[in-house]
């Protein structure tokens, strides 16, 4: 089942039911056509991974993706960024969030749909585990600033060098892309503060 159907779990999401095992679980939002996944999980076997996308062009690309390599590791989830944080997760349930290069809706009547929003924020951290980590990318200058702003006001969470962050972590697409254009990248981490 690479392809979870929510008419078929129990929410919120019970990791051993999505994945058939208890393991640490790492999120990408917003997966795109899938290189930064498929490459993270190829590298780490030993962690779950699950893509939440929701255009379904891309989303059935991933799925194709995930199944012609063998990832048992992987699965795949069509809906929105909002639906996954306020409806399927459990709190403390997420090991990583990875959210890279969130669409920037750089029209000012658009701002209102830009995924870091702070209720949206505030959502991510409760999600994740003690020690749990938000990492984030963007190549959107003026986005970039809102979202140093936003993070910046998360109540208990510890602000993590994100060289050190990303450091071991592939690139996505886009990046690779942004790279090669010379567009400069913003890269965030934040932590939730370990238990005790």
């Amino acid at each position: 089942m690479i392809d979870v159907d929510l008419n078929a779990v129990a929410v919120p999401l019970a990791w051993p039911t999505v994945f058939g095992r208890a393991a640490p679980t790492e999120i990408e939002i917003g997966s795109g056509k899938g290189r930064f996944l498929l490459e993270l999980a190829r590298e780490r076997p030993e962690v779950n991974f699950l893509a939440v996308e929701r255009a379904a062009k891309y989303h059935a690309l991933v799925c194709q993706r995930v199944a012609k390599r063998g990832l048992d590791n992987v699965r795949l989830l069509r809906t929105t960024a909002e639906d996954l944080l306020f409806r399927l997760l459990a709190p403390d349930s997420v090991r990583t969030l990875y959210v890279l290069f969130p669409d920037p809706w750089p029209k000012k009547r658009h701002h209102k749909r830009r995924l870091m929003q702070p209720d949206v924020t505030r959502r991510m951290l409760s999600v994740l585990e003690p020690g749990g980590r938000l990492l984030v990318k963007t190549d959107h200058p003026a986005y970039g600033e809102v979202i140093a702003g936003v993070l910046d006001e998360l109540p208990d969470a510890d602000t993590l060098d994100p060289d050190a962050a990303f450091a071991d972590l592939p690139l996505t697409g886009f990046e690779r892309k942004y790279l090669d254009q010379g567009r400069p990248i913003r890269s965030f981490a934040v932590r939730r503060p370990p238990a005790g």
